[in-house]
């Protein structure tokens, strides 16, 4: 990845609807030129997907919580991860140090939206023997850029 590699990416994920015209004209390519290297840089997997980011408060689903999850043994992971993964609520998932092996950032609509996904789904999976929550309060940074230079 070069330094008009880097410059493409960061217009990318500051706005993915550009057009390869402007982005052309930015870096001083032609628009064939920045569509191939567009291609290569999905291809090398440096963009994994093109999508819309939703506002979560207008589409009903404001409420944040951060949960720490423990194991009672790594034979359980796989059990657990897959499960994770079903849950559109999960937005996030790291294996972390500490007491906890993951911590999960799940939303939901309110309160008793994320009391039953905990209870219901999170807590019961196989191999689950302690969580511990964190509501969020509110949102200060929300970003999805990244820093490229």
């Amino acid at each position: 990845m070069d330094e008009i590699d880097r410059r493409i990416l960061d217009i990318l994920q500051r706005d993915g609807k550009i057009s390869q015209a402007r982005i052309a004209e930015t870096v001083g390519l032609t628009t064939p030129f920045v569509n191939e290297r567009i291609k290569k840089l999905e291809t090398r997997g440096f963009i994994r997907r093109f999508t819309a980011l939703l506002d979560p408060r207008l589409v009903g689903i404001p409420f944040v919580a951060h949960v720490d999850v423990a194991l009672e043994h790594p034979r359980f992971e796989r059990v657990f991860l897959d499960e994770i993964e079903a849950l559109l609520e999960v937005q996030e998932c790291h294996a972390i140090s500490g007491d906890h092996g993951y911590r999960l950032k799940v939303r939901a609509r309110d309160a008793e939206h994320f009391e039953a996904l905990l209870r219901e789904r999170i807590q019961t999976t196989r191999g689950v023997i302690r969580t511990h929550v964190e509501l969020s309060l509110s949102v200060k940074k929300d970003s999805t850029l990244l820093p490229l230079a």
